[in-house]
């Protein structure tokens, strides 16, 4: 079953809108992005340069506090990640700490459930960035 949610990002007609997402991709706006994504809290789609954490090794990348800073760019009031199909990105510690430090809500979950969630916290208005795990 397709996922379909309408994110508004502002007062203009431009919105951000989710069809539909799947192992290792979704589709936003009518066009496909494969693998990790960051949204800014303007809406911007972005790589998440995951290069940035593959120095803490383990058998996945976890998400850490260096490639953080790329959904932090505008701000953000809350910070929803997508953990994955399975929920299981690891998150490090200092990206806890970092967000806590800098008064960020920290709103973990699946990814299809963090699309939607992202989509209901830009309706009402916050100022909200995520990062998207497509896999497992």
């Amino acid at each position: 079953m397709p996922f379909v949610e309408k994110i508004l990002i502002s007062d203009n007609v431009n919105a951000l809108e989710f069809q539909a997402c799947g192992f290792g991709w979704f589709i936003a706006n009518g066009r496909r992005y494969e693998n990790d994504h960051i949204i800014t809290v303007n809406g911007e789609i972005v790589p998440r340069p995951k290069h940035l954490s593959k120095k803490y090794g383990g058998w996945h990348t976890a998400l850490g506090p260096e490639e953080i800073e790329y959904a932090l760019v505008d701000n953000p009031e809350i910070l929803v990640i997508g953990c994955g199909h399975l929920g299981v990105l690891p998150i490090r510690e200092e990206v806890r700490a970092l967000l806590a430090a800098r008064g960020i809500t920290l709103e973990t979950l699946r990814v299809r459930d963090a699309m939607a969630r992202y989509a209901e916290l830009a309706r009402a208005g916050k100022r909200v960035a995520a990062i998207l795990h497509t896999t497992c």
